[in-house]
């Protein structure tokens, strides 16, 4: 199966923040591919995602344009946020059977060795390999779900360390203590905000977790169909008034994807029901 670029662009993009936009070819040896790169940018100066889909399986290479040397150190100069969120989703596609082949500088790297970070980048290849995968078997619709799945994730690793801005609106609402009932919980909603729609930290924990809620298992799209492929909410499990100034959020732990009710129900209490009250709740509806 080939899929749609502009089709899977379109899906990445909601997924990561970040405007994607494709387009496929063919090689010489007759190899279908799909590239995704970041709109509005000079191809040379940015990448693309190659994604190739075989018997069973699928190949998605990072590969950074000719002249993006800035863009590969930028990457390498990653803060720890960064950085843990690289190491959490390669990690995931690891520990479900991905082969993850990292290159720094020319180099095979191990993608948790923290020395890693200590030089400078100029050259980095990044690969995801995943096999015994139920492709091109007839069923499209579980294509698709597939090349999605594995597509963000590819995505989600490499935006981890991309020299971009988190989304700042929410970031910078001012919230009075009388809409939340105390001033501590305004800043504690504030904080919220920021940490859970970060793209990156969102992109992650959906690339991590997938899109069936924790609690009740719920996926939008088996209820509503394609038009809610992709819904759901991440929520942070760990309570805001817990965190210091310099934690650091792991997507694995620390956020984790719930239905728009069962997150609802979460915050209605100070602090939160955890994930394990909340099916709790639910087995005894």
């Amino acid at each position: 199966m080939s899929p749609d670029p502009h089709s899977l662009a379109q899906r990445i993009t909601v997924e990561t923040g970040l405007e994607f936009e494709g387009r496929k070819g063919r090689d010489s040896d007759g190899t279908h591919w799909v590239e995704l790169r970041p709109a509005g940018h000079a191809v040379h100066q940015t990448f693309v995602l190659r994604i190739t889909i075989g018997w069973r399986h699928i190949n998605i290479m990072f590969r950074p344009g000719s002249f993006a040397g800035d863009l590969v150190r930028a990457m390498g100069n990653a803060d720890e946020a960064g950085r843990t969120v690289f190491r959490s989703v390669l990690s995931a596609c690891h520990n479900e059977g991905a082969e993850v082949t990292l290159t720094v500088n020319g180099s095979p790297c191990d993608f948790a060795d923290c020395e890693i970070w200590n030089g400078s980048w100029r050259i980095i290849g990044l690969t995801l390999r995943k096999g015994m995968l139920a492709i091109n078997e007839g069923n499209n619709a579980e294509d698709l779900r597939q090349i999605e799945l594995w597509s963000s994730r590819a995505a989600a690793a490499v935006i981890a360390i991309l020299p971009l801005e988190a989304e700042g609106d929410d970031s910078t609402i001012e919230i009075t203590a009388d809409a939340v009932g105390r001033a501590e919980g305004a800043k504690a909603r504030i904080d919220v905000n920021r940490y859970e729609r970060d793209r990156r930290n969102r992109a992650a924990a959906l690339a991590i977790h997938g899109y069936r809620c924790k609690a009740c298992d719920l996926d939008m799209s088996d209820r509503y169909g394609p038009i809610a492929a992709g819904l759901i909410e991440v929520h942070h499990t760990t309570p805001v008034s817990q965190l210091g100034a310099d934690y650091i959020i792991d997507p694995n732990v620390d956020l984790m994807p719930l239905c728009p009710n069962c997150h609802s129900v979460t915050h209605r209490r100070s602090p939160p029901f955890s994930i394990a009250e909340l099916r709790t709740m639910l087995s005894q509806t």
